[in-house]
Order: structure tokens, then sequence, then C-alpha cells
């Protein structure tokens, strides 16, 4: 199923999509018996024997061209596009996969278009096209010029290289399909979950135990007391706990019926000895590096409001936190990063991340807990 989800084999369907007059057929000879007409070349043999054996003379046995779609590469071709369609199918009805999966009824979609291509059509349904292609038919189409062809090889070795257990192959599935499809704004999230529990995995010498299920709103990984916690929901603070500005909004709020939800921070970390966030993390994801200041801006009032509803009865508490925290962009674009505790709350971006921009937060974290726990 990872295989049929997998990019190679959808890259390949929307290129059969796209390119349906790149799938090429060949010349095949097909044997006729004409009589009175040579349309073809003859058969001498077969002819006198046809001749022979039926007293007509004017029997021609010959070899007539032909367009033919039954050659090894578009062998390939359509079979890897049937078996996709197939395993795909039969994982939407095994875990009966409703709407809310709406990208893999999509998938299906796709390699259905691509596998109903008319070019396709003579070869799935002809016997040689039913048999697995076997390895010359994979070397034949390697060899070819054609990077549609070239792809359907590519990913029939990849499906083999998965059937044997092989290492090399089972890494590069897993590397695009082990978390489903997700926007660029959830992967910024996802990589700074993965981020804060490493740095804290080598603080602490634990190990990250990740989760079965990755989702919003649930704890994603643990790390020694460390919960990393992804759109963690804050509870509300009381009103006699609100500025005088936010005791304003809500009672407007309520007044207009439109009830204020919960608070979500981005990723959050929470000490299970005590049951407290001890840091979150705002993310903002843009495509313009000119939407840095007013994200950063927006990052910080959100981050804000983090604190002072994770510390309800103490402000001096909240900004305590606040230096635990951090603001994480897409791109920097000339803001200077700032993770070693020396601002008012750290900042940094995917490439801050990369590079281990949190290890001086998880050591200072860390530390911190263990003299004075939250």
């Amino acid at each position: 199923m990872r295989w049929a989800l997998s990019d190679g084999v959808r890259r390949l369907a929307e290129h059969v999509v796209a390119n349906p007059r790149e799938i090429r057929s060949s010349i095949a000879f097909e044997t006729q018996t004409h009589s009175g007409q040579i349309p073809g070349v003859v058969d001498a043999r077969a002819t006198l024997s046809k001749q022979e054996l039926s007293g007509d003379s004017t029997l021609f046995v010959v070899s007539e061209p032909a367009l033919s779609m039954l050659t090894r590469r578009n062998h390939i071709l359509a079979w890897v596009l049937r078996e996709a369609e197939a395993l795909t199918l039969s994982a939407i009805r095994r875990h009966r996969l409703g709407p809310d999966q709406d990208w893999i009824h999509a998938r299906v979609g796709l390699l259905e278009r691509a596998a109903r291509t008319r070019m396709l059509r003579d070869v799935m349904l002809s016997p040689v096209g039913r048999r697995r292609p076997g390895s010359a038919a994979i070397r034949d189409a390697r060899k070819g010029m054609s990077t549609l062809y070239r792809m359907a090889a590519d990913a029939m070795l990849l499906f083999e290289g998965i059937e044997r257990m092989d290492e090399a192959a089972i890494r590069t599935i897993l590397s695009n399909t082990l978390v489903a499809q997700l926007e660029d704004w959830q992967k910024l999230e996802l990589a700074t979950a993965l981020s804060a529990a490493e740095a804290l995995a080598q603080t602490t010498g634990e190990r990250v135990r990740w989760k079965g299920s990755i989702a919003g709103g649930s704890e994603v990984a643990a790390v020694g007391r460390y919960k990393v916690r992804w759109q963690n929901a804050l509870p509300k603070r009381a009103i006699e706990h609100l500025d005088a500005s936010e005791a304003m909004i809500r009672d407007a709020a309520e007044a207009l019926r439109a009830g204020m939800g919960l608070a979500r921070a981005d990723i959050s970390i929470r000490h299970a000895d005590t049951g407290l966030d001890v840091a979150h993390f705002e993310c903002k994801w843009f495509g313009s590096p000119l939407s840095v200041s007013s994200a950063i801006v927006d990052a910080l009032s959100q981050i804000v409001r983090y604190c002072r509803d994770s510390r309800p009865g103490s402000v001096e508490q909240a900004q305590a936190m606040l230096r635990d925290c951090a603001v994480v962009c897409a791109g920097l674009s000339g803001f200077q990063e700032a993770m070693d505790g020396s601002t008012p709350v750290g900042l940094t971006d995917f490439s801050g991340l990369a590079s281990g921009a949190l290890s001086g937060w998880a050591t200072r974290l860390h530390h911190r807990l263990a003299a004075h726990p939250a």
C-alpha cells in the first residue's frame, strides 16, 4: 500500500495522464492467409504447405506489418499502474477509509485515469499484459530514452525491493509515506516537534518515544519526563485573571453569542511530573519574505497569550516561561536568530531547526526545571 501511495507512482500516473502520446507502439508482423492476393511478405514454405494441403493454388501465407501496443515497456507501465490501483482500492476497503481521507480517494482517481488510457487498454486486456513482467522487460524499459518508461522501471524495481525486504527500498518508501500528506505549515510544525524532541533527548540522554498516531491535538512524542504535544489546547483563564482589554473582548464576544474558542499552541512541551506546560512554540509559514515582520509580531501576541493561559495566576511567572518559548518562521529573511536565552523569547527558522538551534534551549530548560520544578 505504501508503494502504491508513494510519490514515484504518483508522478508516473500524473505523467501518463498529462502526456499520453509518450506511450509508444511498435511494429509487429502478423501472419495471415489470403486468397488471390499478396499484401505482405510471402512465407514461401508456409505458402507451399498451405497450397498442398488445401489444393488451392491461390492461397498465400504472408507477414503483414501492424502497430502493436504489446511491448515490454508498455507491459511494465501497465502492470505498475494496475497493481497500484488495485492495492489502493484494497486499502480503502480494508480500512474503511471515508471522505475524511479524501487525498487517498483522489489518488485512486488519478491511478484509474492513468490505467484507463486508451493506449494501455489493449495491454491490460491481453493475456501477456495480465502476467507480471520479468527482468528482461525491466532492463528494456530502463535502457529507453523515454522518462516515462524509466519511471515505470524504477517503480517496478522498488516494488521488488520491498518484496524481498531490501533495507534501502524500505527506507526509501518509508521516507515519503510514513506521514500522511501535510500542508507546508503542518510540515513546519511537525519539524519543530521533531527538533524539540531530539534536542531534549540529547540533553537528557533519554530515547525519543514516538506515538503510533501523529495527529493534531495530541501527544506525538515523549522524552523522559517531557511530553511533546502538537496543536495543544490550553484552558481558558478565569475572568479575574484577564487583562482589561481581554475582558472587554470576551464580554463583547459573549454578547454577540460568538464564543471564544480555546487557544491552541502549535507545539507545547509538558512536564509529566507536574502536568504543566513548560514551553510553547508558535510556527509561522509564509511565501513572501516581506511577511516576516508581521508574522513575528503576530506570533509574539499568540505566544504571550499562551504563557498567560499556562500561568494564569502570575504575570511574572508567564514572563519567566516566555524565555523558554520560541517563534519558528519559515525563513528569517534578514532577522537575527535568537536562541541563546538573551532575549525575552526565542526566534529561529527551519534552517535553524536543521542545524541544531534548539540544543541550547533544551539544555537551559532541563537544567532550570531540575533546579526549580515548574
